[in-house]
């Protein structure tokens, strides 16, 4: 009796009716480092997603706590993800993966935009390195508030005075981001964050 070994088609197909599933997958065959940024982003956005749709379980949760959980669901993923590395000092996550790929997110619950900022310079000059496969991290902004859209707007603007020659794209109303891209003062090359809101606000009225 011949034994079956599925083909990547069958197992694209098997997981296809589950996000973390296909992620799952794809992390174990992606080959470069673009394909390793989308995934991890992609992950953060089922993530962010769950999270909002549980949020009447997640009122009063400190940075620490969100953002681990938010560690668990990459794990659960299979992603090497990790809170509190020292990469620079406490990195709220991590995420790495082959040819020495380091993505990081600097997580900020959303008080004042001055809190924003510094998480923006914590990203930006002490955690990452700029290196090559190291030029991508984000902001994840939780946000016990209403109107995260609102919230996005007034910190893209603060950004722009922020940092020096930033590029900074519009929000992206579908998936409540934007993007900017700098020239990071250690290597000189361009380093890509990505701004998300994660709307954790609850107050319903009945």
């Amino acid at each position: 009796m011949k034994s079956y070994s599925p083909s990547l088609a069958d197992l694209r197909a098997a997981a296809n009716q589950s996000t973390p599933a296909q992620i799952a997958l794809e992390w174990l065959i992606a080959t470069d480092f673009e394909e390793l940024h989308k995934l991890v982003e992609r992950a953060i956005d089922w993530i962010s997603q769950e999270m909002s749709k549980t949020c009447h379980l997640r009122q009063e949760r400190s940075e620490d706590q969100i953002s681990i959980d938010f560690v668990g669901m990459l794990k659960s993923m299979g992603l090497n993800a990790a809170h509190d590395t020292q990469y620079g000092g406490h990195c709220d996550i991590i995420v790495e993966g082959r040819n020495e790929f380091l993505w990081i997110g600097e997580a900020k619950i959303h008080s004042s935009y001055s809190w924003l900022e510094k998480g923006m310079h914590q990203l930006s000059t002490r955690y990452s390195t700029g290196l090559q496969g190291q030029d991508t991290g984000e902001i994840l902004i939780y946000t016990y508030d209403k109107r995260l859209d609102r919230i996005l707007k007034a910190w893209r603007e603060r950004l722009i005075e922020l940092v020096p020659d930033i590029e900074v794209d519009e929000i992206d109303m579908e998936k409540l981001i934007f993007r900017s891209t700098h020239i990071h003062e250690n290597t000189g090359r361009l380093f890509r964050v990505r701004h998300k809101g994660i709307t954790l606000h609850f107050d319903p009225k009945a």
